[in-house]
Parts: C-alpha cells; structure tokens; sequence
C-alpha cells in the first residue's frame, strides 16, 4: 500500500502488515517505461538460458487496485470477509499436488518406470523398507523440470512395480542446515529399527556447500512416513586436512550423497569425494569411509577406494553417489561387495558427463575398515550410455537392490515444452557370477506390470524369419520381450524395436558375435530434434560361452531397456518421428529363436 501522504510503504499479508518503508511525503509514482507484471519479476532470472523465475506459483483469483491509500483496519476488514466466503470461513490450504494425467498423449513420458508426478527429477535415491512398504525418495523440482531448488520426492509401493506418490519429504527451507538444496542421500535404521535420511545439505553460504544432514519421522508409526523433521545441527562435515595418503590432499568442496549401512553397533557412511596431489593434480574420485555409534557423531575412516582418473578418464576426478552392496560370498566363505560410483568432472558437462557407472567386486573386512577389490579395473555395468545416478538396499528378502536414473538426453529447451524431464530406471537386483563377476537382472516384481495374456509365445526353436512372421501383427511402444536366442552361423543378430513398417526408423539390439560385444544402434531411431546430439552405436563387451543370448527388453515409449544374460545392460532413449514406428523385427541370418515372449506393459499407477 502506497501512502504518501504519511511517507510509507507498507506491506500487508493475510490482512496484517509485515513490512513497511519511508518515503518522501508528498511523493508521487512516476510513470513506468515498461508494463506493469502482476505476479512475475519484468527482469527475471534465466536457468539454463530457458526458463524465467521469480514468479508467482498458482492462480492469481482477485486484483484490485484503489486509486486512495487504505487504512490497516480496511485491509483486515476486506480480508476477513473474504475467508468467511470460503467454506467453513477459513482460508483453504494451499494445493501443491500434480495430476498426471496432465501429461497423458505424450508419445515419449514413460508410462512403467518410475517417473515424478511433474517436472524435474534425477536420481532416485535412499531406497528402504518399513512396515511392508518399499520407500523411493528422488532429487526433484516441483517448480520446473530443470535443476534447481531441489528438494526429496517421495513415493511408496508393496511390491516395487506400482508406486503412489506421496509429498515431498524434505525441502530447502531458510532456517534448516539445507537452505540451497536437499540432494542425494540414503536411508538407514536407527537403533529401533526406526528409518532415517541422510541427506546432502546444500548451503552456499559455507565452503564446502556439502555436508550431511539427518531426517526422523515425526510419525514412526505412519507407515508411509510422511512427515520428517531435520536434525538441527549437521552430521559430517568436509575438513581440507583430511588424510587421504601420502603426497595427496582431498578434494575440499566435492562431499557429497552419503551411502550407509550397519553392521553389529557400528553404522559406515560412505562420501563421494576427490583426491589430488599436493599441488593439485587430479588423482581420481574417492569414497570416504566413516563410523558412527549412533548416526550423529561419526569419525573418518580414511578413503575405502580410490580410482586412478589419469589411467582410466571415464572414471571422472570425482565419484558421485557411493554405493556398497552384498553380492553373496565366495568358495572361502568371505563375503563378497560391489562398489558401485557414478563418475563426476567438476569442470562441468563434457564428453563423460552424466552417462557410466561403474564397479568394482571385492571383499570387506569391517572390522579392519579395510576393502579389497579383485582388480583395480573399473567394469562398466550398462552399454547405452544413459544408466547413471545409483542406489541401493538389501530389502527382507536378502536381496541387493539398485536404483538408477534413465537420463532422457533432451534438450532445455524439450524440457520446457514436455514439463517434465528424466526417470528411474527398473530396480535391479545384483548377484555374484560363478566368475566371480557382478551379475544383475530387473527384479521378478515387474512381471505384476504384465496386462492379460501374453501377445506372443514362441517355446520351441524356429528360424528368425518364421519368427517374424508371427511378430508381424505385434505392435507396441510398452512391451516386455524376453527372448533366447543361439548364434548359429551368424555374425551379428538380436532384435529390432520402434520400428516402423519400411525400415525407415527403428533401435536396434544387437550381438557383433566376432568381436563380442553387446550394443544398440541408434542412427536410424528417428533423432527426434528434442533430444540432444549423440546418437549412434554404443556397444561393450559380453562373452557367450556357448553362442547363447538371452535377452530381457523392456520398451516404455522414449525408453529402451535390455538386459542381456542378467550380466550386462543397454540402458536408452528413441525419440521416432513416426508415429507408426512401433513394430518388432529379429534379425540376423543363420541364428535361431530358442523361445520368446512378448506382454504389454501396464502403468506404474494402476
């Protein structure tokens, strides 16, 4: 309210002033050179050269302006008769919650992986268990789908194939040790067997702007734990001397997404960090190991591993999101782990950015604190090139479970026109191979995804092209294919999707039988101009002992999912053109169909 003739300004807010400024009495208001925005900033800030903030978030219902100053009691008055319209005569609460059926018709959100209700998420994270329900928290922006102001989503499920959303759990917040962000974190149990979230609190008003931060349920009871409260102090904090070996100096400001897990009375906090020589030349990325007796006084331990970026540049200077599993024991009865790290480059987006994880297999020895890998060899889990941001628990049943986020690879700019931006991979769960390897597969949970009866089932060997006879009237952008299939005489063969009918577009799987790879080829997937540049043929390796492949694939429209001999994965996007571009086609002369099956996929909600 501009009162001039009592040289102010003031502010009211629910019919109470809050604020209020001088100014010169008599002043008046000079015309302004630009029009006059109700709800939005004329000048504001732009994220990523695309979106504008600093607006208003809701509808706008009453304006009204007065060509005379009123007075407090006025302002009360007026705005008390307007909450006795409401109902009840009080002001209703505010709705945060997205409908998504908002998004229903496009052709590229998925419709069975894991996806926020609106807008931004990255990875899913501080997966865990509570009174029969699967809890999944994820890095989200309610506000947009870009990466800001990023706060905990939050979802539930019984069976880790249909999840309900739930609100947000954490949120930055001005008086909280995370006022810039509540990134990635974990879950754990306390001494009651009660979960808690340790989260990385973001604040840019401190170096390093990363540090871990404590969550309790307010309601221990409420099994979908709705409502968390932050510890009011942090738990770990980065310190520039910490020991990190000989001639090497920790990375000061990388310390971030705690991983954590106990064993007997002692809880283990993983950090991803960085290593440098002393006059600062990059070593590799790091996890740090810490101890706790009870999850807020925690001691460092020392690096649990470090890589070696010079030997292997994909690795990255910083390793992000730690994650340390049981895979089984060996012949010796030694317990067997895998670490798993998502590769960071401080420098900013570049060739590496955002596409590998990658593992180790070795043995833990907690008393000691002491982790020895196999090999120093750093092994690629997913081929595509979009399997990145991991997490993990070991859930009732023993098993370790993996979380990933599917990067869609779009531009800002789709962003914006979509509404929404990424998704979760399938959960995953990991084993030990007789080799001695990491072996993994989609859990048994996602065949609850399956509508009706199979579309197909081929149980007896047949030749590719009888096969594809069959297939001919099979269409479909949500399916489930799982399929066998033996070498023969073939050089390469596997299975084409997203194909149209002319060949015009399709995604192809394929095995290279004399360079043993496992790959997907993209140069004819359609390129949809949303997606950024980049597609190709991205392949690894996969040896097949006896010219057997098996694969598992899972299509949810832009996403392709294949998982080959529960050993590798591609993980991918397709964005066709056509809108015919749904159809299944083996390739690959000489080879010979095993057996195969093919169901439509239902949504995650239903």
């Amino acid at each position: 309210m501009f009162a001039p003739g009592e040289g102010a300004i003031r502010l009211f807010l629910n019919g109470e002033q809050v604020a209020q400024t001088t100014v010169p009495t008599g002043a008046r208001l000079a015309k302004a050179d630009v029009p006059l925005i109700i709800g939005r900033h004329n000048q504001p800030a732009i994220i990523n050269g695309t979106f504008a903030v600093n607006m208003f978030n809701g509808l706008i219902d009453e304006v009204k302006i007065h060509n005379s100053a009123l007075t407090a009691a006025s302002v009360s008055a007026a705005h008390q008769k307007d909450v006795q319209s409401f109902a009840g005569g009080t002001t209703p609460k505010a709705r945060m919650e997205m409908v998504r059926s908002r998004y229903d018709g496009d052709r590229y959100r998925p419709g069975y992986h894991f996806t926020a209700p609106n807008h931004w998420m990255n990875e899913p994270h501080a997966p865990i268990q509570y009174k029969g329900k699967y809890h999944l928290f994820y890095q989200h922006n309610s506000h947009g789908p870009y990466w800001h102001n990023i706060a905990w989503g939050h979802a539930v499920s019984e069976d880790l194939a249909h999840w309900s959303d739930l609100p947000v759990a954490l949120a930055p917040t001005e008086d909280s040790v995370a006022p810039d962000g509540v990134w990635s974190g974990d879950a754990a149990y306390d001494e009651n067997g009660v979960p808690v979230l340790l989260f990385t609190a973001g604040n840019d008003s401190q170096r390093p702007n990363q540090a871990t931060g404590l969550a309790r349920p307010v309601d221990p009871d409420d099994s979908d734990l709705v409502e968390w409260k932050m510890h009011p102090t942090l738990v770990t904090s980065q310190t520039a001397d910490l020991n990190v070996g000989a001639g090497r100096k920790v990375r000061f400001g990388d310390f971030r997404d705690p991983f954590v897990w106990k064993e007997g009375d002692t809880w283990f906090q993983l950090m991803g960090s960085g290593v440098q020589t002393t006059d600062g030349k990059d070593v590799g990325g790091t996890a740090l190991l810490y101890t706790s007796k009870n999850l807020t006084d925690w001691t460092y331990s020392g690096p649990l591993m470090t890589g070696d970026v010079a030997a292997h540049p994909k690795t990255g200077q910083v390793w992000e999101l730690p994650t340390f599993l049981p895979v089984g024991k060996d012949g010796q009865g030694r317990e067997r782990r895998a670490l798993l790290v998502n590769p960071a480059f401080p420098a900013g987006p570049g060739e590496y950015s955002s596409k590998y994880v990658y593992y180790w297999v070795g043995t833990w020895d907690a008393q000691a604190r002491r982790w020895t890998p196999d090999t120093t060899e750093p092994r690629l889990m997913d081929y595509g090139d979009h399997f990145t941001g991991p997490s993990g628990t070991v859930d009732d049943k023993g098993r370790s479970l993996v979380f990933s986020i599917a990067q869609d690879r779009r531009t800002e700019r789709a962003h914006y026109d979509a509404g929404w931006a990424h998704n979760a991979g399938l959960p995953i769960e990991l084993s030990m191979r007789p080799d001695g390897d990491l072996g993994f597969r989609p859990v048994e949970e996602v065949s609850r995804l399956h509508t009706g009866e199979p579309l197909l089932v081929i149980s007896t060997p047949t030749s590719h092209t009888d096969a594809n006879t069959r297939l001919a009237g099979i269409k479909g952008d949500m399916l489930h294919i799982k399929l066998t299939l033996e070498r023969g005489t073939a050089d390469t063969f596997g299975l084409d999707v997203l194909r149209s009918p002319g060949d015009e577009e399709r995604t192809r799987l394929f095995y290279d039988a004399p360079a043993g790879q496992l790959g997907v080829d993209r140069t004819r997937s359609g390129n949809n101009s949303s997606a950024e540049p980049g597609f190709g043929i991205h392949k690894g390796p996969l040896a097949l002992s006896d010219g057997t492949l098996t694969l598992d694939v899972f299509l949810d429209r832009s996403m392709v999912e294949a998982y080959a001999n529960d050993h590798k994965s591609i993980t991918t996007r397709a964005y066709p053109f056509r809108q015919d571009s749904l159809g299944l086609r083996l390739f690959g002369d000489g080879s010979t169909v095993t057996s195969m099956t093919v169901w439509k996929m239902g949504n995650m909600t239903d």
